[in-house]
């Protein structure tokens, strides 16, 4: 057994450092990425090699699922290219971390170094296949804790009788968060030729938020009928808004407060498991 380890190992290992060596098409595809968000960019080509395969291609509902992330995340144009890259990436340290199990397993005798690999190897791909949506479910949340401070400075500027779309971008310059920044890539589209209601839509889909684009839609709605009413939506809004923060935060708090009773509660088991074992240790 120790043989086969080593063996399938070293040829793993082998092929990994071949496709890696070789000069391919692949490396333009990764060399502008940044490396914070992938790091080392530079054996994904190892992947993208990989997904060559017809089984090892991206397909099928996970294709859907990652592209439908990356347009999300990125610019549609591009959101082909970053699934890709996120299913290669994927490939490549699955292969890593399960040629370096066999390898192990087979130099050093230790059967549970395979075993070693393959979760880092499992760990791994799952981390990055979740990275999208996780980072979506954080764009959503910051979304929600700035819509209502963004809806009553936006009421407040119409009020005042300040156009739609230039209290709109002051509000997109006036601080730094999640939803300004998308608020501030609208304006550059209406910038670019994009008209108010298409960039306005795409800023609620965009956020990954139901409340954002609730107010988009609801938003649209009244541009579309002249803004006559837009300064009473946009009061009405804000009140609203108000009130539903303040139920997130609550539901937000318990959640926070459900996950840290179960480290206490075994805590709590452990400490009395061992006063009870001491007090049958006496009795005895």
């Amino acid at each position: 057994m120790q043989f086969i380890n080593l063996l399938i190992g070293t040829i793993l290992m082998l092929i990994f450092a071949i496709q890696l060596l070789f000069k391919t098409d692949y490396d333009s595809l990764v060399e502008d990425l940044p490396s914070d968000i992938y790091p080392m960019k530079s054996i994904y080509k190892v992947g993208f090699i990989w997904s060559r395969i017809s089984f090892l291609s991206l397909h099928g509902d996970t294709k859907d699922l990652l592209i439908g992330q990356a347009k999300l995340l990125y610019d549609p144009r591009y959101s082909e290219y970053y699934a890709s890259v996120i299913w290669s990436q994927i490939l490549s340290f699955v292969h890593f971390f399960i040629g370096l199990g066999f390898l192990l397993a087979g130099a050093l005798n230790l059967a549970f170094l395979l075993v070693v690999g393959i979760i880092f190897a499992g760990v791994t791909g799952y981390y990055f296949f979740q990275r999208m949506g996780a980072e979506l479910k954080t764009r959503h949340e910051h979304c929600v804790e700035e819509l209502p401070e963004v809806v009553s400075t936006f009421a407040l500027l119409i009020n005042s009788g300040m156009v739609l779309n230039e209290a709109w971008s002051k509000v997109a310059m006036s601080k730094e968060g999640v939803i300004y920044d998308l608020m501030r890539q609208a304006c550059v589209d209406i910038d670019n030729g994009i008209s108010e209601i298409d960039a306005f839509y795409r800023f609620g889909i965009m956020s990954n938020s139901p409340e954002i684009k609730k107010f988009t839609s609801l938003l649209i709605q009244s541009m579309e009928k002249g803004g006559k009413d837009l300064s009473d939506f946009l009061s009405a809004q804000s009140v609203e808004m108000w009130g539903e923060k303040k139920q997130y935060m609550l539901q937000k708090g318990e959640a926070a407060a459900t996950k840290l009773l179960i480290p206490i509660t075994i805590i709590f088991a452990g400490i009395l498991g061992l006063v009870v074992s001491a007090a049958v240790g006496i009795l005895l």
